[in-house]
C-alpha cells in the first residue's frame, strides 16, 4: 500500500519545524521523523507556495546572475548607509541540494576574504626610522573568541566584545610600552586558539563542547577584524612578519583565519607572511640575529624533547645562534624555565593569586634553552573555574637584541 498523502497543513507544520530548528536533522529529531520526510515536506511547501521564502531566494539568485535558485546554497544580505552603518545577514536556502547541517568552509573563507578586501583602504608603505635594532614579538596567546564566561558563575565576564577589546587595546598598550626601545622589526604571532571552537556545533577540533557567545561565523569575523586592526597598529611602528601556530581548539578554523588575514593584508608593503610562516607546521622557527625562537602551541611535544627537536629541525641555524628560545602557549598562565645539561630550572610561575620569581641560580642568556609559556587574556570559563584552573589575564610582548638575546618584556594586565 502507498503511504497516505499528507495535507497542506502537515507539510506546513514540518516546514515550520525546519525553520524553527534551523536544519533538517534537528527538525526531524524534534518531530520524531526521518530526515527525508522533512526534506520532502520542505520542498512541497515551497513548491505549493505555502511560504514566501521562495520569492526572496529566487530574487537573490537572479540578482547574482543565477537563474535557478536550486543552485544557490546561501547568500549574504547586506544593507549599509552612506556612513557604512548597517547590517549583514547570512541566509541559507532551505531548498538547496546537499547537506543541510553544514555550511561550506570554503564559502565562509571566500566571503570573509572578499569582505576584507572591500573594506580595506589602499595601503601605503610606511618609511620607519632605521635607528632601532631590536625585534618585538607580540604574542596574543589563547584569546578564544566566542568563549563565554559568566560573572555570577566564575567571577569574570568574557564574550566576543571583551575578546575584541583585549586584542586591539592590548596590542596598543604593548606598542606604547615597547616603542621607546628601538624596535627594528615586529613578529606578530597568530593562531594559538584564537577561536574557541572549530565548527558550527560549538565543539573543539576533538569534539569537546564549549560554552559559546555566538556562532563560529560571528567569532570568525570578529577575530578577523580585531587581528587586522592590531596588525595595522603594529605597522605604524615597524615592518611586521606574521607567523601562525596551530592549536587544539581550532586546528582548522584558526589556520583558515590566519590564511584569510594574510590574504587581506597581502598587499600591505610593511607586512610579510611567508608560506613557511603561514603553513600548518606544528612548530615554527624564527631567526633574528643570533637568536633562534621556536614557536608552538604547547599541546604537542614534551618540554624535554624541545631542545633536541630544535637541533634537528633548525640545524642550519643552531651553530650561528647562541640564544635559544621556545615560546609556548596552551596553559593560559606564566611558566618560565631554563633547560640545559642539568635538571630543568624553574625561574617564574603564576600560581592562583600570585606570580613567583625563583632566585638562587644564574639565568644567563646563551646558556641552555629558555622555555616560556605566554599568558592568556581569556579568563576561566565554568569548567576551568570548577576545577580550580584560575589564571590572571594578560597579553605579553618580548624584546630581543640581535646579539644579547631577550632584553625586556612587557605585560598588559586585564
Amino acid at each position: 500500500m502507498s503511504a497516505p498523502q499528507l495535507s497542506d497543513e502537515e507539510h506546513k507544520r514540518r516546514y515550520d519545524a525546519f525553520l524553527q530548528y534551523g536544519s533538517v536533522k534537528l527538525a526531524a529529531e524534534a518531530l520524531g521523523l526521518n530526515k527525508d520526510a522533512i526534506g520532502r515536506a520542505k520542498r512541497w511547501a515551497i513548491k505549493q507556495g505555502l511560504t514566501d521564502g521562495e520569492n526572496v531566494i529566487r530574487d537573490a539568485a537572479r540578482a547574482g546572475g543565477i537563474q535557478n535558485s536550486d543552485n544557490l546554497a546561501h547568500f549574504w544580505k547586506i544593507a549599509k548607509d552612506e556612513e557604512g552603518n548597517g547590517y549583514s545577514l547570512f541566509v541559507k536556502n532551505p531548498d538547496a541540494k546537499g547537506d543541510d547541517d553544514e555550511i561550506s568552509l570554503t564559502d565562509l573563507v571566500r566571503e570573509s576574504i572578499q569582505e576584507g578586501v572591500e573594506e580595506r583602504p589602499k595601503f601605503e608603505k610606511r618609511n620607519h626610522s632605521k635607528t632601532g635594532e631590536n625585534l618585538l614579538v607580540i604574542d596574543l596567546a589563547d584569546v578564544h573568541f566566542i568563549k563565554l564566561c559568566v560573572k555570577t558563575e566564575t567571577g569574570y565576564t568574557y564574550n566576543r566584545n571583551v575578546a575584541r577589546h583585549r586584542v586591539i587595546e592590548g596590542t596598543k598598550a604593548l606598542l606604547r610600552k615597547a616603542k621607546g626601545h628601538g624596535i627594528h622589526r615586529i613578529l606578530f604571532v597568530m593562531g594559538n586558539d584564537i577561536l574557541h571552537v572549530d565548527n558550527a556545533r560549538s565543539t573543539t577540533t576533538s569534539g569537546t563542547f564549549q560554552d559559546s557567545d555566538g556562532t563560529i561565523f560571528q567569532g570568525y569575523k570578529d577575530a578577523r577584524m580585531a587581528l587586522t586592526d592590531a596588525i595595522l597598529q603594529c605597522t605604524k611602528i615597524a615592518d611586521v612578519d606574521l607567523v601562525h601556530c596551530m592549536s587544539n581548539h581550532d586546528w582548522i578554523m584558526g589556520w583558515t583565519l590566519s590564511q584569510t588575514i594574510s590574504s587581506v593584508l597581502g598587499s600591505h608593503p610593511n607586512v610579510n607572511a611567508s608560506d613557511y610562516n603561514m603553513s600548518e607546521a606544528h612548530r615554527k622557527y624564527y631567526r633574528f640575529g643570533s637568536n633562534l625562537i621556536g614557536l608552538s602551541h604547547g599541546d604537542g611535544a614534551k618540554e624535554e624533547k624541545l631542545y633536541g627537536i630544535m637541533v634537528k629541525e633548525a640545524r642550519s641555524h643552531i651553530s650561528e645562534c647562541k640564544n635559544l628560545y621556545w615560546l609556548l602557549h596552551h596553559v593560559h598562565h606564566k611558566v618560565r624555565k631554563k633547560r640545559g645539561d642539568n635538571r630543568p630550572y624553574l625561574t617564574e610561575k603564576d600560581h592562583n593569586g600570585m606570580s613567583v620569581n625563583i632566585m638562587g641560580e644564574p639565568n644567563i642568556e646563551g646558556e641552555g634553552i629558555d622555555i616560556e609559556y605566554v599568558r592568556s587574556p581569556s579568563p576561566p570559563d565554568g569548567w576551568h573555574d570548577r576545577n580550580g584552573y584560575v589564571n590572571r589575564q594578560a597579553v605579553e610582548c618580548f624584546i630581543y637584541h640581535p646579539n644579547d638575546g631577550q632584553t625586556a618584556r612587557f605585560t598588559e594586565w586585564f
